[in-house]
């Protein structure tokens, strides 16, 4: 049980305090950030810094968490799933659930590298 909450902890510091730099496919091609805090989540644009998103998000088992709680998407009180995996300072994003197709057909195999 201390173990499984000390993996927990872990993938959890993985990501808090950290930034990740990949490109999207929005309107057109974007180049972004994701920006994890503690528990927060915020997506800018690398060219302005304009804010795209701000979420909050949770770490369990591999498995991400996000909800978004202001930006452009149409995923209001909708909560996706996504299974992270970080080798050599990057991460890969695979789509678990998520009935928000706006994030999911997004992120689903998206590749971020460490900023």
């Amino acid at each position: 049980m201390i173990f499984l909450a000390l993996l927990s902890f872990s993938l959890r510091a993985q990501l808090a305090q950290t930034k990740w730099k990949t490109t999207l496919q929005l309107e057109n091609a974007t180049e972004v950030y994701f920006d994890f805090g503690k528990d927060s989540l915020k997506v800018f644009v690398v060219a302005d810094n304009t804010l795209l998103e701000t979420n909050v998000y949770s770490v369990k088992d591999g498995e991400l968490t996000i909800l978004k709680v202001t930006g452009i998407s149409s995923c209001d009180g909708i909560t996706g799933k996504y299974k992270f995996e970080i080798k050599n300072d990057q991460m890969v994003f695979t789509l678990l659930s998520d009935p928000c197709s706006d994030r999911s057909e997004v992120l689903d195999k998206t590749i971020l590298t460490k900023s």
